[in-house]
């Protein structure tokens, strides 16, 4: 009895859970539907119709809407080679050169200027750079305008310290270019370089500032004493010596006087006069004919970084005096052997050849104030500056040589031979 009694249970029991299983079957295929799929779903992309081909036409109404943006920009360009380019003038000068002990062969130099007017009398001159009419005399000189006709000037000025040379023509109705402010000419602003490389009168060239207070050594060795050079990479090329460097609102803010160049031609580094010391130069050639500069009585060098560190510099800067002359302007207001000039009149000095340029350009017989480091701390004197051929007139002339490195580059103005010195003196100042 016992027996019969369990197959039945057995057969219940799986019976039950046949059914049980059929269940769970049933409500997990329920969840697994409503749930997302874990992979994605791939769909082949279909490519987008073609559509009609643009017609040649149609392509250049569209340039035409999108030159519309940059139309204004074109203009300004525009706008300011209009402006400029009649006080643009072509200068040939003719030379005499020595070819040997008994000989001596004519050649010309030809360049370019800018007719600008002074700012006191309003007269019209032609501002260029020294090395372009050197050696000449006013009749070697021909100046070319835009309209044709050829001029020769009446008088000429010469500053070879600045590299700026004046030319007076004599003539009333002459075009003029307006003059900027080069303190204003920011890194990365557009400018415009005019004048006649190789000889292609009225030329203009573009680009923008790339740097600003440059100086080479080659020019210094060269005779070129006041530098504080923008650097453009607009193509400044042999001829375009003494043309303007102008900003989109069509004003002047330097003279060109040079590129650095391997070959000879433009390689995207020219360097130009501030306007502010070429018209400051300009200025002084007209009134007195002479330039008169400062000078406190101290010979300079520039600050390595490792005498910086050792004066307790955050970095390199200003111009550390290595000589002080007696019975000088800077010798009775205090400066000592070994300071460092970090300030002049509220400016910050950057270098040995920026102080140069502020003190040559301060005004002679007035006091100014200068920053000296000293002693890892800083001190104020008071110098009055005077006339630097009167105060250097007992300066030493000789000092100790410092070589200075040459490289491939060469820095050319005209295409003429390059000084070639390896040495040069502390500057006097």
């Amino acid at each position: 009895m016992a027996r019969p009694r369990s197959s039945f249970w057995f057969v219940l029991t799986l019976l039950g859970g046949v059914i049980l299983g059929m269940a769970l079957d049933r409500g997990s295929r329920r969840v697994d539907a409503q749930s997302p799929a874990v992979a994605p779903t791939i769909v082949a992309s279909t490519p987008a119709p073609s559509g009609k081909a643009i017609s040649e036409d149609d392509l250049y109404a569209q340039l035409a809407r999108q030159y519309e943006q940059f139309a204004p920009v074109n203009r300004t360009f525009e706008l300011v080679s209009k402006a400029v380019s009649p006080s643009v003038v072509h200068i040939v000068a003719h030379k005499v050169g020595r070819r040997d002990s008994n000989h001596k062969t004519p050649f010309e130099e030809s360049g370019s200027g800018v007719i600008v007017r002074d700012p006191r009398s309003k007269e019209r001159f032609v501002l260029t750079n020294h090395h372009v009419v050197e050696g000449t005399n006013s009749g070697d000189i021909q100046v070319f305008l835009q309209d044709g006709r050829a001029l020769k000037p009446t008088k000429v000025w010469l500053d070879a310290l600045a590299d700026i040379a004046v030319l007076k023509l004599g003539v009333a109705d002459l075009p003029s270019a307006r003059l900027g402010n080069s303190d204003d000419a920011a890194v990365g602003s557009w400018v415009l370089a005019l004048g006649s490389p190789f000889g292609l009168t009225h030329s203009v060239s573009q680009g923008i500032i790339s740097a600003r207070g440059r100086h080479e050594q080659e020019l210094h060795d060269d005779g070129v004493e006041n530098q504080d050079f923008l650097q453009t990479d607009a193509a400044i090329n042999p001829g375009n010596s003494g043309g303007p460097l102008v900003n989109l609102k069509g004003e002047v803010i330097g003279i060109n006087t040079a590129i650095a160049s391997n070959g000879g031609g433009s390689e995207g580094v020219g360097f130009s006069i501030p306007i502010n010391l070429a018209k400051w130069i300009m200025t002084q050639l007209i009134q007195s004919g002479r330039v008169s500069r400062g000078a406190m009585g101290v010979g300079l060098d520039q600050v390595r970084p490792d005498q910086a560190e050792l004066a307790g510099l955050n970095r390199p800067r200003g111009a550390k005096v290595s000589n002080v002359y007696e019975a000088s302007p800077a010798s009775t207001a205090g400066v000592r052997v070994g300071d460092i000039v970090v300030g002049f009149n509220g400016v910050e000095v950057a270098d040995l050849n920026h102080l140069i340029n502020l003190v040559s350009m301060a005004a002679i017989g007035q006091p100014a104030k200068v920053t000296l480091w000293r002693d890892r701390q800083e001190l104020t004197v008071m110098v009055k500056i005077g006339e630097k051929e009167t105060v250097l007139a007992q300066a030493p002339t000789t000092g100790e040589p410092v070589v200075r490195p040459r490289t491939d580059t060469m820095l050319r103005r005209q295409p003429r031979p390059p000084v070639q010195t390896p040495l040069s003196q502390g500057s006097p100042r």
